[in-house]
């Protein structure tokens, strides 16, 4: 029984799940296109995680995976998970200050919790998420610190019973490929992601095909639109999708897109599927 002098803190009413950091090609602009091609399954296993847009904005599966080969991304992610309240702890009274970038980028922290919660830091105050510059804008204002500890509880509450794994894209299909599960797929491009990843070679994106086109389960693959992805793919379902360039419409320069493809296992119609067109 609660005695007089104590209170018990009320629980913060937690906003709608998303995505906490910025990531170089994140799918939040294409959910509308790809949540209805999500088939029924038992497993869903998202295998390049990155910030989750798919993941957190599809209902909850009965089983789910999220994986990342980048150690500071798991890391952070699995401090969501496991050690919220240090975690909390740690970014607490950061302030959306240059020196703080400055500081977190000479020193990322003396242990595991201070690198995770650091690492969070320099995502969210550096451009474009990339953890290098500054970001600065002139429109619009800077992230809100209790929103920022909110949107952490939200993500906490949704890993609840979620599998974190740090391996490579061959072992996660090895692991979890199976009948009844669906892959999401958004490998490295050929582009270069900055800091965040590197460029694929067209060597690895044609393994890469391989490996998918021969899974037991369903799965969905993004990537940019490009004859060597066309190419890898062909004779399966090839959607072309336009998408605003988030970073490239910064600095008041508006209306560039970005052209991607949206790859499922179904045939596609003959003569339609290279010009890109829904089968």
């Amino acid at each position: 029984m609660t005695q007089p002098w104590q209170h018990e803190e009320p629980e913060p009413e937690l906003p709608r799940v998303r995505p906490v950091i910025g990531w170089p090609g994140g799918k939040t602009r294409m959910l509308s296109h790809l949540l209805p091609l999500i088939p029924e399954h038992t497993c869903y296993c998202e295998v390049f995680g990155g910030g989750l847009a798919v993941f957190l904005a599809k209902p909850e599966s009965r089983v789910e995976v999220i994986n990342d080969i980048n150690g500071e991304l798991v890391a952070f992610y699995r401090y969501c998970k496991f050690h919220l309240e240090p975690l909390l702890d740690e970014i607490d009274l950061v302030l959306n200050a240059r020196q703080e970038l400055r500081d977190y980028l000479a020193q990322p922290g003396l242990t595991e919790l201070q690198r995770a919660a650091r690492w969070f830091i320099r995502n969210r105050i550096s451009f474009g998420g990339m953890g290098g510059d500054f970001a600065v804008s002139r429109l619009q204002p800077l992230g809100s610190r209790v929103q920022r500890q909110l949107a952490i509880r939200a993500l906490n509450r949704r890993l609840d019973r979620t599998a974190v794994e740090n391996i490579s894209w061959e072992k996660c299909l090895a692991i979890y490929d199976a009948p009844g599960t669906c892959f999401f797929l958004d490998p490295p491009y050929l582009d270069s992601g900055g800091r965040a990843y590197a460029g694929w070679s067209e060597h690895e994106l044609a393994q890469f095909a391989a490996a998918v086109t021969r899974l037991q389960g369903k799965w969905i693959v993004t990537y940019q639109d490009c004859d060597q992805v066309r190419a890898a793919f062909a004779g399966y379902r090839i959607q072309a999708i336009e998408r605003a360039n988030g970073i490239g419409n910064n600095g008041g320069k508006r209306g560039r897109v970005y052209r991607e493809v949206i790859i499922t296992p179904e045939a596609a119609t003959a003569g339609r599927a290279r010009r890109g067109a829904s089968a």
